[in-house]
C-alpha cells in the first residue's frame, strides 16, 4: 500500500527534483542510522511526502553528498535533518511492519513464508520504532484492527474503510506542536492517505476478485472480470477528485517556507497522474511520468 504518492516528474523544475531525491535520500540514510541498514529497504515515496510536509514549515536543512549503498562508486546528495526525520523513520517502520503482517494474514501458508522472513528481519527495528513513538504505534494497532473487523464483515462502505487509514496517516502529524500547522497538516495527510487507499483498492482488485479476497470496490459496486464498470469507475473517480481538492486546500493553510512548488505538484498533477495509471492499467508498468526508484539499495 506505498508508492502511490508521487510528484509528476515532467513537470518538476530540476530544483524541486533534485530536492525531491535529497529527501528520498536522506530518508534512506536517517532510517539505517536510526533502525539499522536493512531498514533502508523500507523507504518509499509516500513517507518521502510525509517529510516533505512537515519539512516545509521548518528552515532548510543543509545537504551534503553521502555514501549510497545502491550507487556506491559515487555519493549522492541526501537532506541531513535528523531531528526532521525522526517522526518520519519510526512512521515508516511501523506502518512497514505492519503492512507484513497483514501480508501474512492475508496468504496462503506457501506464499506467506517470504512474509514471515521479513517479519523476523523487522521485528527488532519495530519494537525500536515503537518505543519511538509510541502512541503512533497504539493507534495503529486501533485502526488496523477496526479496518480487519471491517474487512471481516465484507463492509461496502469505502469512507468507513478508507477513513481507518486515512486516520493512521493523518497522526503522523499529531506529533506537531504548533496548531497552527499541525491541524492542515493532519487534514493534507488525511485526504491523502484517503487517496492510498482507494488507490491501492483500485490497483488490487483484479487480484482480489481471483484470490476471493476482501475489496470494499467489489462489495460496493458490481464488478466485472476486468474491473469497474465506467459508471462506478466515474462514481470513483469523483471521490478521488474530491480528495485532491481538500488536500490542496489543506495544503494552502501550512505556512509553507520550502518545498511549497514541490508539494503542488504532487497533489495537484502527481496524484490524478497516479490514479489514472492505476485505471487504465499503466501503474504497475511503471509509467514514464514517475520517478525511477533509482536509489533504493
Amino acid at each position: 500500500m506505498f508508492g502511490y504518492v508521487r510528484p509528476l516528474q515532467p513537470e518538476l523544475r530540476v530544483r524541486d527534483y533534485d530536492a525531491y531525491h535529497a529527501a528520498y535520500c536522506g530518508l534512506c540514510r536517517a532510517l539505517a542510522k536510526r533502525y539499522g541498514f536493512r531498514s533502508r529497504f523500507l523507504v518509499n515515496y509516500d513517507m518521502t511526502f510525509l517529510f516533505l510536509v512537515r519539512a516545509s514549515v521548518r528552515p532548510a536543512a543543509r545537504t551534503r553528498n553521502c555514501f549510497c549503498p545502491a550507487r556506491f562508486w559515487r555519493k549522492k546528495p541526501c537532506i541531513c535533518d535528523d531531528g526532521g526525520y525522526d517522526r518520519v523513520s519510526a512512521c515508516t517502520v511501523i506502518l512497514c511492519y505492519c503492512k507484513i503482517l497483514d501480508n501474512i494474514r492475508d496468504s496462503g501458508f506457501w506464499k506467506g513464508l517470504g512474509y514471515r522472513l521479513l517479519k523476523l528481519v523487522y521485528h527488532r527495528p519495530w519494537k525500536k520504532a515503537s518505543k519511538d513513538a509510541p502512541e503512533f504505534a497504539d493507534l495503529v494497532r486501533a485502526k488496523l484492527l477496526a479496518l480487519s473487523e471491517l474487512e471481516a464483515a465484507q463492509s461496502p462502505s469505502l469512507d468507513a474503510t478508507a477513513d481507518a487509514f486515512a486516520a493512521i496517516v493523518s497522526a503522523c502529524a499529531d506529533d506537531l506542536p504548533d496548531e497552527a500547522v499541525r491541524r492542515p497538516a493532519q487534514a493534507l495527510l488525511y485526504q491523502v492517505g484517503r487517496h492510498i487507499y482507494l488507490c491501492d483498492a483500485l490497483d488490487d482488485l483484479a487480484e482480489d476478485l481471483r484470490a476471493d479476497g476482501y475489496n470494499p470496490l467489489r462489495y460496493r459496486f458490481v464488478p466485472t472480470q476486468t474491473g469497474l464498470q465506467a459508471e462506478d469507475l466515474a462514481y470513483l473517480g469523483r471521490l478521488m477528485d474530491s480528495s485532491v481538492n481538500l488536500a490542496g486546500a489543506a495544503l494552502s493553510l501550512l505556512p509553507v517556507r520550502q518545498y511549497g512548488a514541490l508539494l503542488e505538484n504532487i497533489v495537484y498533477l502527481g496524484l490524478p497522474a497516479v490514479y489514472t495509471a492505476v485505471k487504465t492499467g499503466r501503474f504497475r508498468a511503471k509509467a514514464k511520468e514517475f520517478p525511477r526508484k533509482e536509489n533504493q539499495p
